[in-house]
């Protein structure tokens, strides 16, 4: 049953959409449902314009967004609100998004295992394998994306009353792993997040100073490194 609205206003509506990729899906496919949907299908908001799924690597992407296409979705390039993502197709159809990622999800913040595995709940559809992300891993990527509606969302899960100790776990650990200066900018989308959640809705995140260290550092290390290439281009 559709919504007579262009945004979907009801759980049923996503797993509606589900069940038919996992029809038409030729083999087996495994993602993370992340997102607005993603807290619709939680009960913590009540309408959402985007479906946004991470898929363990591009070949199942791939298989997935052809299977949207025979579903009358189109493919097409990402908007300017998807800057800050990874994702480089969207399957749109009407005023609806199936936004897919293949494992990266901002720069080098990906998904990783730790992610995968504390999912709340997997759910399958035909070949479409549905696990519904934690909470907390739903706020870093809001930080991270901040799209229209992200900061509201942000307000909802600070609510939640979120695992803060998990959440720092996980941004410290995607930032430490080993990968180019350059690709760890997101830690500054997540301390400019939380320090506009703070600020709009009065509230005081547990890990806001963590994170703005790790930010500091990061701008710090970046200045060296700058430094150093335009030294070396001046010898």
């Amino acid at each position: 049953m559709k919504s007579n609205s262009n945004r979907i206003s009801r759980r049923e509506e996503v797993n509606e959409l589900f069940e038919q990729l996992g029809k038409v899906l030729d083999q087996r496919i495994e993602a993370l449902l992340i997102g607005g949907a993603a807290m619709l299908e939680l009960r913590l908001k009540d309408i959402t314009k985007d479906i946004d799924v991470v898929c363990r690597d591009e070949a199942d992407k791939s298989r997935l967004l052809e299977a949207a296409k025979s579903l009358g979705f189109q493919i097409v390039g990402p908007e300017k609100r998807h800057a800050r993502l990874g994702v480089n197709r969207l399957a749109v159809k009407g005023e609806r998004n199936l936004d897919i990622f293949a494992g990266r999800i901002s720069y080098d913040f990906g998904l990783s295992e730790s992610m995968w595995q504390r999912a709340v709940r997997s759910r399958s559809f035909g070949n479409l394998v549905i696990r519904d992300a934690s909470l907390g891993d739903i706020f870093i990527m809001k930080l991270i994306a901040n799209r229209p509606g992200d900061a509201p969302d942000c307000a909802a899960l600070f609510l939640a009353e979120l695992d803060f100790d998990a959440v720092y776990e996980e941004i410290e650990a995607q930032y430490r792993k080993p990968g180019e200066l350059e690709q760890k900018i997101w830690i500054t989308y997540i301390d400019e997040g939380i320090g506009r959640l703070e600020e709009n809705y009065r509230v005081q995140v547990p890990i806001a100073e963590r994170v703005s260290e790790l930010a500091d550092e990061y701008r710090e290390r970046l200045y060296r490194e700058l430094a150093g290439r335009n030294r070396q281009v001046d010898s």
